[in-house]
């Protein structure tokens, strides 16, 4: 069957101006052959008109309209592209306002002059919706158009929220607001809440808000954005303030809006928001010049922005006054029957576990906070307690609370916020439907996330000790709780790690085997160099005894010898250990980090006491240029080695952290005695 050419020469020179961006020759060919104005353009069924769009010219779009008799300028405003879209629909795209005026003054004109029956009834090309049930001005908020929302909001009117609705909304029960939360431009969101409180507590299809949709969304909240010491300093030099600006013509804060229209803003308000302004648009301005700098700036822009949606959302949600609270005054604790031996723990199959945990399927949470606590979003459930503290002690289905969602997703910083609320003692005593306290929950890895660690056996260790900090908040009765399948916390810890145990003991010993071997090694060569003294002897005595430089490096290599013996030492005991479960809480990450110190000191030593054998042997000056560039040489391996991040670099970390938490205790405690003494 022979196919007939779908575009003409002329068509196709037309193409090439338009995505050349030669509008000029675009308009020329058009002109020349009108004809082809209405035609398809291109393979998505845009017309000339359509493509008109892209140049943002308003004068270009009403040319090339007014090209066509009036009889057709209403087809060609109506005529809809592959997606069902209308020329108003791809104006949305455009970054002048003028664009959409052409549209609606055209429109305006058509219907003054043509007072035809068959025009009235067409609906107008606000109304007009595409093959997905978009409005132009839901298009406008889907894709972050807030200037272009506002402007075409405006010739709907928005004092009729009724009519103003009508355009948020798609045929699928899909809100304005719930596509541009998942687009992620709450700028928009912002303006829409404003604009129709309602929206906030519409359901999309799959029965969600949009502060539910947020709550699944951590990854635009601070608190979920790992940054370095520098980015971290850069970050906080950012304003906080306004962000959220309506636009740069009309400077406004959304927080001083109210005492705007009440007229109680006053003289240091009205200072304070003219200081933010200017520093906001400094940064703004600084942020363009610099690639990196522009990327924190825009990040820092929509952390705040959900900060800000979140602050109105909350207000509207009421899901979690839907509890199934049971107040119980004591709590039955079931005993374990016989005492599980570990043998028999592992005796327990594979598959006996997976049928377990498709029996353990938990229906979808639907309320806002929880879904925030499992998903570790602090922003979210701080604002949401301080609106509503009583939704801190709300109930699922399935009898689960706040701080058991917080304990099975290690979401350690929300359980952080429920110790400083006071709430601990009134949520640890939940027992779920499977009969499971905090505690099981914490055993079971159906939740575990990996953290960024060292190795497995850190990760064990983080485990254990997650779990031994959650045992200290429960009653110690609670320890032999049992749950529906008979199994106690210990019981169900042992059986969910045992995979995470036997990985974690291969790791180990291997890490302690290559480690043992390179601290012999080390061990080796600094013993030879003690009997190898720099420079030779003279009847038994060593030539530069008396030199500095001779002391330094006997003293190095001593200590390198000393550090990396006992490294080997330390290695050794763990590759005799028997390197039980709860071995990894304390005993053996200390070890690997006290033999991983003592090896990279051993390392350091052996090579400055090189450094001093090199300028012994070669008797260089101490102020030479030549003395700098050995020491950087003799220091460039063990630069490398520092880099590389062992565990002694978090072992030391959390240790000045434990350190320094217990000094903020015991100093404020102090200063108080001291005062009263003095008093």
């Amino acid at each position: 069957m022979e196919q007939i050419p779908l575009f003409n020469e002329k068509m196709k020179l037309a193409q090439k101006a338009a995505m050349a961006k030669r509008w000029e020759d675009f308009k020329k060919i058009m002109k020349d052959d009108q004809e082809n104005l209405l035609k398809q353009f291109d393979l998505f069924e845009n017309s000339a008109i359509h493509v008109a769009t892209r140049s943002n010219s308003p004068r270009l779009l009403r040319e090339l309209i007014e090209m066509l008799p009036k009889e057709e300028r209403w087809q060609a405003l109506c005529k809809e592209n592959r997606e069902g879209n209308t020329v108003l629909h791809e104006v949305v795209f455009c970054k002048k306002k003028k664009m959409a005026d052409v549209v609606f003054e055209i429109e305006d004109e058509l219907l003054l002059q043509q007072q035809s029956s068959s025009l009235e009834e067409k609906r107008t090309l606000l109304d007009m919706r595409n093959h997905r049930g978009e409005t132009p001005l839901f298009m406008a908020a889907m894709h972050g158009k807030l200037k272009m929302l506002k402007h075409m909001a405006n010739r709907t009117g928005t004092r009729n929220m009724e009519d103003f609705r009508k355009h948020l909304h798609r045929s699928d029960k899909y809100s304005a607001l719930h596509a541009s939360v998942m687009g992620q431009h709450f700028d928009v969101a912002i303006w829409l809440v404003r604009m129709n409180r309602e929206l906030a507590m519409e359901k999309d299809e799959k029965e969600l808000t949009c502060l539910q949709l947020l709550a699944k969304m951590p990854q635009v909240f601070r608190s979920h954005t790992h940054m370095g010491l520098v980015k971290s300093i850069i970050y906080h030099l950012f304003p906080d303030n306004g962000y959220e600006i309506e636009d740069d013509e009309n400077f406004q804060l959304f927080k001083h809006k109210s005492d705007v229209e009440n007229g109680k803003l006053d003289e240091r308000k009205l200072a304070k928001s003219v200081i933010s302004r200017t520093n906001y648009k400094f940064w703004k301005r600084f942020a363009k010049e610099f690639e990196g700098i522009d990327h924190m700036w825009k990040e820092k822009k929509i952390h705040k922005l959900a900060e800000c949606l979140t602050n109105i959302l909350v207000h509207y949600d009421f899901s979690w006054q839907i509890s199934h609270n049971e107040y119980k005054r004591t709590t039955m604790i079931s005993m374990p029957r016989d005492p599980i031996s570990v043998a028999k723990r592992r005796r327990i199959s594979a598959q006996k576990r997976e049928e377990r945990r498709k029996n353990d399927e938990e229906p979808p949470e639907r309320t806002a906070l929880l879904i925030a606590t499992k998903t570790g979003i602090v922003e979210i459930v701080e604002k949401f307690l301080d609106v509503n503290p009583e939704a801190i002690f709300h109930v699922t289905e399935n009898n689960q609370n706040i701080l058991t969602m917080a304990v099975k997703y290690r979401q350690k910083k929300i359980v952080r916020i429920i110790q400083r609320k006071g709430a601990i003692e009134s949520l640890v005593g939940q027992i779920s439907d499977k009969g499971r306290t905090i505690l099981h929950e914490v055993a079971r890895m159906d939740y575990y996330k990996g953290e960024h660690l060292a190795g497995v056996a850190f990760q064990l260790q983080d485990e254990l000790r997650w779990y031994d900090k959650v045992r200290r908040l429960i009653p110690k009765h609670y320890n032999m709780h049992c749950d529906i399948d008979g199994h106690t916390p210990e019981d169900m810890l042992e059986m969910e790690h045992d995979g995470m145990l036997k990985e974690a003991q291969k790791w180990l010993k291997e890490t302690a085997q290559s480690c043992s071997t390179v601290a012999i090694l080390v061990a080796t060569v600094v013993f030879a160099a003690a009997y190898t003294i720099p420079g030779g002897t003279e009847n038994g005595t060593p030539v530069f005894l008396h030199s500095h430089v001779f002391l330094f490096f006997t003293i190095m290599d001593v200590v390198a010898l000393a550090t990396s013996l006992a490294s080997v030492v330390v290695f050794l005991s763990i590759l005799t250990s028997p390197c039980e479960l709860w071995d990894f809480h304390k005993s053996l990450p200390r070890k690997l980090n006290l033999g991983f110190a003592l090896l990279f000191l051993s390392l350091m030593t052996t090579m400055l006491a090189f450094s001093a054998t090199m300028l012994l042997t070669i008797r260089l000056e101490w102020k030479n240029w030549t003395s700098t560039l050995i020491y950087s040489a003799a220091f460039f391996p063990v630069t490398i080695f520092a880099m590389i991040q062992f565990p002694v670099y978090v072992m030391t970390r959390s240790i000045v952290k434990h350190l320094w938490k217990q000094i903020k205790k015991v100093l404020p405690m102090r200063l108080v005695k001291c005062f009263t003494n003095l008093n």
